[in-house]
């Protein structure tokens, strides 16, 4: 696996010389929040990163995403391996000093992938994932697993069923009058900042300006009512760490 680790830090170098490479068919420029989602709408959302998608006359691609201060946040290489016959992307995340601090290789057509988590050019952990199997988190160059679980543990899990929610929602979300009187609608899209500990500490309305403000009491005041916990994620240190979540509250009339 230590040979593993030092062919993906090599990769960064080989993405860098397709990115050179690349005769470029498209290149598109498309402005992220801070939850990497396009910015449809200027009054919505916050605009922090910028991302230049350069599609190559043999469907490769390059996506790079830089912050407002032009700084390197990720780059993302994909293309078909020939010699192993699947679609494949090289993805390489920096920190703000432009440090290389993760590098992935993965099979885009069934979502397996290897990602290694670096401080100062050094294996601090990795995590795999073979489709079909258990998702893997090792620390440094260890053999034997700290986590084994059937969903990323890098990534926020609900600790609650979905048709579970839903039926709340559906018994419990009230049309407020004066927005039904003014035939007011819309989604609410709420932020929900989670603690290390899988609790809510805080919740927030993501495009407050675009919408009737009883439509946006209404959402937060069932969402504090469900009181909704989460599994937190872990970070490349295997501690668990905070998170936030979206979460949609749409008020239609018919």
């Amino acid at each position: 696996m230590v040979f593993k680790c030092k062919i993906l830090i090599s990769l960064f170098f080989y993405t860098s010389l397709v990115t050179e490479c690349l005769i470029a068919q498209e290149r598109v420029i498309i402005k992220l929040d801070g939850g990497m989602t396009p910015v449809l709408n200027e009054n919505f959302g916050t605009h922090k990163y910028n991302q230049i998608l350069t599609t190559g006359k043999d469907s490769s691609s390059i996506s790079k995403i830089y912050d407002l201060k032009n700084r390197l946040y990720s780059q993302t290489t994909e293309k078909y391996n020939e010699e192993l016959g699947y679609n494949e992307a090289i993805i390489s995340k920096y920190d703000t000093l432009q440090n290389l601090i993760s590098s992935e290789i993965k099979n885009v057509d069934n979502g397996s992938f290897v990602r290694v988590f670096l401080d100062e050019e050094k294996v601090v952990s990795r995590l795999e994932y073979i489709s079909g199997q258990d998702y893997k988190f090792y620390l440094a160059d260890s053999e034997t697993p700290l986590i084994e679980s059937k969903k990323d543990p890098m990534q926020l899990q609900t600790n609650y069923e979905m048709s579970e929610y839903h039926r709340f929602l559906a018994q419990n979300l009230k049309y407020p009058q004066q927005a039904r009187d003014r035939r007011e609608m819309g989604t609410v899209i709420l932020k929900l900042d989670v603690n290390e500990a899988g609790e809510v500490v805080e919740i927030s309305c993501l495009n407050e300006d675009d919408l009737y403000k009883p439509l946006i009491k209404e959402a937060i005041r069932v969402v504090e009512a469900y009181n909704p916990s989460f599994i937190a994620p872990i970070d490349m240190h295997g501690n668990k760490t905070t998170s936030m979540v979206r979460v949609p509250i749409g008020f239609k009339l018919s």
